[in-house]
């Protein structure tokens, strides 16, 4: 299900609109290139420049945005369009960022390029207002380096139904990337394929399964940092932690009695603060006698 994330900060955008235009809109991906089945996020920047406040989506209210996605040889594929439950109100002047993830009714099934553009509607006349344009590819990689079959257990939707986990190794320009993906047995469908983080194969992964059939992963992130991610049998990630090598004392994921831990190490957190250095201290503070 295509689903709204989180409200974003605010944010100015230069850019100049037709004269009449109640919007000025600009639209940015994550990222431009996909695997196949992975969502899209995009962000989607409105101006509002119809001289009065403006509501958009609210429970009951209408889809406000619609992403237009156009293949290389001038296909139109069918129309997205995205809702919200909680209204969006825009200042007139201001300007409201959204972060939009793209899935389950548009997926990235299909290999090739693909342009897209966001229209976004202006409630009071009913128009929708365009974005720029924005390229994408999708691409596929089955440089796989774990493939397990398990079933899915009860609590997940389809209980019993056989499927596999894949760890894909995929290299994007000049970086290497690790993604998850689950796969129905039967069909081959690809039912979730989700990016990890940037890998630094220097240290070989570490990928178990649990004793309730959830994937841990981990691997080396950034110099010093490892990533262990808890992917759950739907193919969303249940849990993303990290931790440092410290002094020597490296981290390992160990499994036992169907319960996989890290141990050694340091947990980190990417988001916190870097931790303040210690200051020199003067000469004339100095203790007496030193």
């Amino acid at each position: 299900m295509n689903r709204l994330l989180p409200l974003l900060t605010a944010a100015c955008l230069l850019a100049a609109g037709a004269a009449r235009a109640q919007y000025v809109t600009n639209l940015t991906l994550m990222k431009n290139q996909f695997l196949t089945g992975e969502p899209v996020v995009a962000q989607v920047t409105v101006i509002n420049r119809s001289g009065a406040d403006v509501v958009l989506g609210g429970h009951g209210g209408r889809d406000w945005l619609q992403f237009e996605i156009t293949e290389s040889s001038g296909r139109r594929l069918a129309p997205v369009t995205i809702g919200s439950d909680q209204a969006i109100t825009i200042k007139a002047g201001a300007a409201n960022k959204q972060t939009v993830e793209i899935s389950g009714g548009y997926s990235t099934a299909d290999l090739g390029t693909f342009n897209m553009v966001a229209n976004v509607l202006h409630p009071i006349t009913g128009q929708y207002y365009s974005s720029n344009k924005v390229r994408m590819t999708i691409t596929d990689s089955k440089s796989y380096l774990f493939d397990q079959p398990f079933g899915v257990p009860d609590g997940f939707p389809n209980a019993g139904r056989a499927r596999r986990y894949n760890i894909i190794l995929f290299r994007e320009l000049n970086t290497l990337l690790l993604y998850s993906r689950v796969t129905d047995e039967k069909s081959g469908a690809y039912l979730a394929t989700l990016l990890l983080g940037p890998v630094i194969m220097v240290s070989q992964p570490q990928i178990s399964i649990d004793a309730k059939n959830k994937l841990h992963v981990f691997f080396l992130a950034q110099p010093h940092i490892y990533c262990h991610a808890i992917v759950n049998p739907d193919g969303k990630v249940f849990k993303r932690s990290y931790y440092r090598d410290d002094d020597g004392n490296r981290p390992a994921l160990l499994m036992a009695g169907g319960v996989g831990q890290v141990v050694g190490g340091v947990y980190f957190d990417p988001s916190a603060p870097p931790p303040e250095k210690k200051k020199m201290r003067k000469a004339s503070e100095r203790p007496p006698g030193l």
